[in-house]
């Protein structure tokens, strides 16, 4: 039996757990964050981040009903790729350097090299961080298409409610949400820590309600780029009005069904009660299936006999040219330095996620890793660079 001064300082451990708990839970509501058992399951440290959609609800996205797989004539790559402080390294070493867990190259429709590591394989699901704001960018192409959405110069007023917006935000435009030059503040801080306004986003079960309760501008809408995640979760919910559908039904519908995707993907969703798609990240599916994304784009907006979004949208990402030394940005996709000749661009995502655009070598290359926040992403654009110029002959 315990002493009885070890049953007090259990008792008042106990009644100090119970308080931390009570105000944990109050703050989670405030917050709308998952409960604690669901913060204690996402485990992240524990967890690949590339498979962290293991731990949320999802909406299902169906294959398409005419699966068009995607013509391999593989071919060894033994070559160099430029790497750190200029020295080359090889590919394979680039690869396995960079924590990838699947690493495709498309040359001119066909698959030419293919590899997963890891105990990973043609069918394994990752999920997409922030490459899935071009998939967003891509369905806001197709709505435009569709007369869903009037002009990129449109509101966001004309198609949210008062209560889903704040009046400070109604006359930002469509096309300051895609270009991530709308001014609304919600830090994009990756920390892990609840304290940033993003991963309280990314872990929320209410992100209707996270949305309406922010008022914040950190400059004028429209007067400079400032990257931000909030901003392709609220053009979601303008294209879920505008169409009238789920993101990821729009998205099956209108992408999975025509581009002959082989697989089904899921994107996550902040809970089962309110199923609203983490438009900002967390597009589920494999690596083949993520390129046709890439494919769609090199072929002009079209795929399988459809103009799926016009030749105009299509070419929006090649047409500025980088003369700096970092990422530039458009229309949800980035676009590497010293891009003048190859007018080349890509989707990234944190940790490591690629999908790479080389119109002018007519190369596609995905590259799903598990890098960290710290990905030498320009060092990697330049490195798929070399390789789409070696794989199309052009070297």
């Amino acid at each position: 039996m315990p002493h009885a001064r070890t049953t007090t300082l259990l008792a008042r451990s106990a009644a100090a757990l119970l308080v931390l708990l009570a105000g944990a839970e109050i703050g989670r509501r405030i917050a709308d964050l998952p409960s604690l058992p669901a913060l204690v399951d996402l485990q992240f440290d524990l967890t690949p981040r590339s498979q962290s959609y293991k731990v949320f609800e999802d909406h299902p996205i169906a294959p398409s009903s005419h699966p068009q797989p995607l013509p391999t004539v593989l071919r060894p790559l033994n070559i160099d790729v430029p790497w750190k402080d200029g020295k080359p390294l090889p590919l394979l070493d680039f690869i396995k350097g960079t924590a990838t867990h699947a690493f495709v190259v498309i040359q001119d429709g066909n698959v030419v090299y293919e590899r997963y590591i890891d105990g990973y394989d043609a069918n394994s699901r990752f999920t997409s961080f922030s490459v899935a704001k071009s998939f967003v960018s891509a369905l806001t192409g197709v709505a435009l298409k569709q007369g869903k959405i009037n002009s990129l110069n449109d509101p966001i007023g004309r198609y949210l409610k008062p209560d889903e917006i704040s009046p400070a935000y109604a006359n930002i435009t469509v096309g300051q949400l895609l270009d991530m030059r709308s001014g609304i503040d919600v830090d994009e801080n990756y920390g892990g820590s609840l304290a940033s306004p993003v991963v309280r986003m990314f872990v929320s079960t209410d992100l209707q309600r996270f949305i309406a309760r922010r008022s914040g501008l950190r400059f004028t809408p429209g007067s400079r780029f400032e990257y931000r995640s909030v901003d392709t979760l609220i053009l979601s919910r303008v294209l879920a009005r505008a169409t009238g559908m789920r993101l990821s039904d729009f998205a099956q519908q209108v992408l999975w069904e025509p581009l002959g995707m082989e697989q089904e993907a899921s994107w996550s969703v902040d809970s089962r009660q309110h199923g609203v798609e983490k438009a900002f990240c967390c597009l589920n599916t494999t690596a083949r299936d993520f390129a046709r994304l890439g494919l769609l784009y090199l072929q002009g907006g079209r795929m399988g006999g459809q103009q799926i979004v016009s030749p105009t949208w299509a070419a929006e990402p090649r047409q500025p040219v980088n003369t700096g030394n970092a990422l530039d940005y458009r229309d949800g996709w980035w676009i590497p330095p010293g891009n003048a000749n190859d007018r080349d661009f890509s989707a990234i995502g944190v940790f490591g996620q690629y999908i790479y655009v080389n119109p002018a070598t007519r190369t596609v290359i995905v590259k799903l890793s598990d890098y960290g926040t710290e990905q030498d992403e320009v060092l990697t654009l330049l490195a798929m660079r070399s390789i789409s110029h070696v794989v199309s002959g052009k070297d």
